[in-house]
């Protein structure tokens, strides 16, 4: 098995993952913390995971010290600012009771067809051989999944 394939389903389980503690913070019916705290704390597990990971890879001291460093953390931080404004919109979401995990997120996950057009126009995948025909038909079934489940 290809390694971007396991590295997929490792980030598909993370991400189904950790809608649960998203809504059991933010529900009116379970803790109803506030968009701001649950924000920090999203920003606190992202630095403690990035700096195990950093330490997991032989320390963070080297990694300062790349040439493009800063370049790296600028697009680092404008993906992560994204990614927030996402995550605090399901989350937002959650706060009403009658938000459903099962209905919510396979809507979000609309995203894949946005993230597939942007890799199309931006990195011109269509030449590094991705199958537009597959593509087409998988969206569709992203589409249709995602309303079923929404209705």
């Amino acid at each position: 098995m290809k390694t971007w394939v396991i590295a997929g389903i490792i980030a598909a389980f993370a991400y189904g993952v950790y809608s649960i503690p998203l809504k059991y913070l933010s529900s009116d019916k379970y803790l109803k913390a506030p968009l701001e705290l649950i924000a920090l704390g999203l920003a606190l597990g992202v630095v403690v995971t990035a700096a195990g990971f950093a330490w997991l890879r032989g320390g963070g001291t080297a990694m300062f010290s790349a040439p493009n460093v800063w370049t790296y953390l600028l697009i680092g931080a404008a993906a992560g600012s994204v990614w927030l404004i996402g995550t605090l919109t399901v989350t937002g979401a959650f706060r009403d009771p009658a938000t459903n995990v099962a209905q919510l997120i396979p809507l979000v996950n609309a995203n894949t067809l946005v993230a597939v057009v942007l890799g199309l126009i931006f990195f011109n995948e269509l030449q590094n051989g991705a199958d537009l025909g597959k593509i087409v038909i998988g969206g569709s079934l992203i589409m249709v999944g995602g309303y079923i489940l929404s209705a």
